[in-house]
């Protein structure tokens, strides 16, 4: 029997790296770990990245995992995703790539008993039990936690209605069964335990997990509990789990803020992160395990930076498998898209002719993910172009191609009779805009590293990029 334990995250950056730590048992014995985090804004889908095993990759870390890596030959966790912010909506993408016979949802900041995978297999093999949650106590040494966890204790017993904070296991069948964990904003573990209670009746491990007193801590012991009751409360009496919500994340960010051009899209073209299949240039002088990780560093670099930039919504388009466990960790997959057509050209047309006939989109900005050097700034530029009424911007690359092309609309003749990977790619298009009577910009040049005299450029960049194999 197989564990698949799922774990959702929201910049847990100081706890990530101690909680994978904890789960390196589960790990090595064959169980799978499944880090599903809600777009994060510091640092802790990078540390996760060098924990997720990538099979492209021969099973090494990949890198961007600094200050908490593990070391070579280390288990690491089958799989990092990238959801939309909500611990329900995160923890149904993680089960729905689970391939364990039970599932496991775990809070970062929880720690389980050394016999937990132990206990928990003994209980659900043969099927008897099909759903349930362990004990728990708080992490802290107050006397009052210790009351405390033994009212959680007795309240989950006595109503059949557990909390995330214990731990709560399902059988994988059950769980789809049922449709998941009900999307709600808050209350998602009450109102799954509920649907289950229907079904069957839960199994209480008697093994204990500890859970962090850090709310407690950080906002009374006192203040705490009677706000948990009066939610408990509300949520009995019918008000709606998103209004509880408000109140309690009061300050939380709103993931989709609005963007500074709404109208507009950032589309990043990428390879699929295949050993031997990228930088093929590069591989030849450096290998392909440090091509790869170079491209992968690239790529991360890139892609961030058109997200956090807070100007159009970005999407990745990737030549082959979306589905790869890098492209899902970096962005939600219904950001993913799969490139389509012959030569480059024709799959940036498509691609930009996809993104334009959207409602609301007027515009579209196209960059690779081998140009570290871009800056918001760039793009900034680009877009408002764009929006300012010019038909094509273009970033130069000082190879004589282009980094970066803004569209208003996919024009086929623009993308026509360029020879692609040239030297000319630059003057080709400029040429074909003059034709076509299009209104156009330049960009300043950047340069994109295809080659080892590349190389030196990435320590002038701020911060430096770094990668190793």
């Amino acid at each position: 029997m197989r564990l698949s334990i799922i774990v959702p995250v929201f910049n847990e950056a100081e706890r990530i790296v101690s909680c994978l730590g904890r789960l390196r048992a589960f790990m090595a014995a064959g169980h799978e770990v499944i880090v599903v985090d809600g777009g994060s804004g510091d640092r802790t889908r990078d540390l996760a990245m060098g924990w997720a095993a990538v099979a492209e990759n021969n099973g090494t870390p990949t890198s961007g995992g600094d200050n908490g890596t593990p070391t070579p030959g280390a288990p690491l966790c089958t799989r990092l995703l990238r959801g939309p912010r909500g611990r329900a909506a995160q923890m149904n993408l993680g089960a729905a790539h689970a391939s364990g016979d039970v599932l496991l949802f775990l809070h970062a900041d929880n720690i389980l008993p050394p016999d937990a995978g132990e206990s928990l297999i003994q209980a659900c093999a043969g099927g008897g039990v099909e759903w349930g949650w362990f004990r728990v106590r708080l992490s802290g040494q107050s006397p009052a936690y210790r009351i405390i966890a033994g009212m959680m204790n007795l309240r989950a017993r006595l109503s059949s209605v557990g909390t995330g904070d214990q731990a709560l296991f399902v059988a994988a069948p059950l769980f789809r069964r049922i449709g998941g964990f009900p999307e709600l904003p808050l209350m998602e573990d009450i109102a799954i335990c509920k649907r289950l209670r229907g079904i069957a009746r839960p199994r209480v491990l008697a093994a204990t997990t500890v859970t962090s007193s850090r709310r407690w801590d950080e906002q009374g012991i006192a203040r705490t509990v009677l706000r948990m009751w009066r939610l408990r409360l509300l949520y009995f009496l019918g008000v709606s789990p998103a209004r509880l919500a408000r109140s309690y994340y009061p300050a939380a960010d709103p993931a989709d803020a609005s963007w500074k051009y709404p109208a507009a899209r950032i589309a990043l073209f990428t390879r699929a992160p295949k050993l031997g299949e990228v930088k093929t240039r590069l591989a030849a002088r450096i290998g392909a395990e440090s091509a790869l990780a170079l491209h992968l560093a690239m790529l991360r670099r890139v892609f961030e930076t058109a997200e956090r930039s807070g100007l159009a919504g970005v999407r990745l388009w990737a030549a082959s498998s979306p589905g790869h466990g890098v492209f899902t960790a970096l962005c939600e997959a219904r950001h993913i898209r799969q490139q389509r057509g012959g030569d480059l050209g024709e799959r940036m047309r498509l691609a930009a002719a996809a993104e334009l006939t959207e409602a609301g989109v007027d515009s579209v900005v196209i960059i690779g993910g081998d140009c570290p050097a871009l800056t918001a700034s760039h793009l900034d530029e680009a877009l408002a172009a764009l929006a300012g009424g010019v038909d094509l911007v273009l970033g130069p690359a000082l190879d004589g191609g282009y980094v970066l092309i803004g569209l208003r609309a996919a024009e086929a003749e623009l993308f026509q009779g360029v020879e692609w990977g040239s030297g000319e790619v630059l003057e080709q298009t400029l040429a074909r805009a003059r034709k076509l009577g299009l209104r156009w910009r330049l960009l300043a040049p950047l340069r994109d590293v295809d080659t080892v005299e590349d190389l030196p450029s990435l320590q002038e960049l701020e911060p430096p990029l770094s990668f190793s194999a």
